[in-house]
């Protein structure tokens, strides 16, 4: 009698096809995540002219979330190359560096002379004009120069004047920045300047526009901070000291998902991969917190890629984000310096294939530094790691330097 066997138990046929359906998930899972750190690593950030992390992190449902410390430029050409619709590449700190804003400035011949200060006070202001006899060099295609103009713009200004209402071909860029602001690509800012609205048509009429004195720099100020998006509500104060607030990196996560953020990573001997296994009774006991908050913030966790269900239901294990990113706040070294130093120690090396162990002393880190460490290579995929059963205290007994190690250590050093 012949006996069939999978993985050293009875052949079960529902039981094959689960495996198969797992293995096929799992090779299409690290298919997309090896092409979003393809694409990424092709693209050069334009805001600051360095490659930029990218990190592939599996969620929940056979999806994956990818974010970047790039600039919200560099996530737009990701975007591209992936061919995902826009936003689906999350930008990390993104309020920090924010871009200059961008200002196609249209006018009249007549009225250089009173729109240039308009155009030099918003350059010193952080305000990047693209004012035609600073753009548009003799030989240049008139057309060609205006037309790269208007697409890099984010915003579109028009300086109304009695000359200028009346010139066909300020009609003709105001239709373009019109077309600009219902795709949503850019915003249409009128200016009128010694003009009586009534004169303006029904349309422009109708749209909230700006009465400036080019001579006044309040008036200037006033434009320069629409166009930075600065508001004009009352500054905001401080938040009541009994409010909880995300620590820099975290925004984004309620307070009860940092709290157990921060007993995840704090409580983890080694940063292994159950290193440590909470469940919610633990965190009720460990935590202040009441249990609904507590089951929110699980759920958060786990569909964010921090946090994985094991097959025991209602325990979780950490997953490798949770390391960097929480390690990063809340651990009294950083994962994103030592990366960094890990990665510079190896390409400079001899060996392309080091001890795990080895390194770690040479740097002087016990396991649970130099393992955040590597959970940050990997999630940025600049690092290969070698596993074995036994390789406790450490994620990995060999780490092995690569191309992508080279060109992490070059961008960051």
């Amino acid at each position: 009698m012949i006996k069939f066997t999978h993985n050293g138990r009875p052949f079960d046929a529902s039981r094959f096809a689960a495996d198969i359906e797992a293995k096929a998930i799992a090779l299409g899972m690290q298919a997309l995540e090896e092409k979003a750190r393809g694409a990424a690593a092709s693209i050069v950030d334009p805001e600051t002219g360095h490659h930029a992390d990218v990190f592939v992190d599996r969620l929940s449902g056979n999806r994956v979330a990818i974010r970047t410390t790039g600039s919200p430029a560099f996530a737009r050409l990701l975007e591209k190359r992936l061919g995902v619709d826009p936003g689906k590449v999350q930008v990390m700190n993104a309020a920090d560096g924010a871009p200059h804003p961008k200002v196609y400035l249209a006018h009249a011949s007549e009225d250089k002379d009173r729109v240039r200060p308009v155009a030099e006070y918003l350059m010193a202001n952080g305000v990047d004009v693209w004012f035609d006899e600073w753009e548009i060099e003799p030989g240049d295609s008139l057309r060609q120069k205006m037309e790269e103009g208007l697409g890099a713009m984010t915003h579109f200004v028009v300086v109304l004047t009695e000359t200028s209402i009346a010139k066909p071909w300020v009609a003709k860029e105001i239709d373009v920045g019109l077309v600009q602001q219902v795709g949503g690509k850019s915003r249409f800012v009128p200016l009128v300047v010694d003009l009586d609205p009534a004169k303006l048509s029904p349309f422009l009429q109708a749209m909230l526009f700006l009465k400036i004195d080019p001579a006044s720099e309040a008036d200037l100020k006033g434009l320069a901070d629409r166009l930075h998006g600065v508001s004009r509500k009352p500054a905001l104060g401080a938040a009541p000291r009994y409010v909880q607030t995300a620590p820099s990196g975290l925004e984004g996560w309620s307070p009860a998902a940092v709290a157990v953020g921060k007993h995840v990573v704090e409580t983890s001997a080694h940063a292994l991969a159950v290193d440590p296994v909470v469940t919610l009774e633990d965190l009720t006991a460990a935590l202040d917190i009441a249990a609904d908050d507590l089951r929110i913030a699980l759920l958060d966790l786990k569909d964010g890629g921090y946090l994985r269900e094991l097959n025991v239901s209602g325990h979780y294990a950490p997953q490798p984000a949770l390391f960097v990113d929480f390690d990063e706040a809340f651990m009294p070294f950083s994962p994103s310096e030592d990366a960094r130093t890990l990665a510079n120690r190896m390409v400079t090396g001899e060996e392309r294939a080091a001890d795990t162990k080895r390194l770690a002393e040479a740097l002087g880190w016990e396991p649970r530094r130099m393992n955040s460490a590597i959970c940050y290579l990997e999630r940025v995929g600049a690092i290969k790691s070698r596993h074995a059963l036994a390789s406790a205290p450490w994620r990995a007994v060999q780490l092995v330097r690569t191309d992508e190690t080279l060109r992490f250590a070059r961008n960051h050093g």
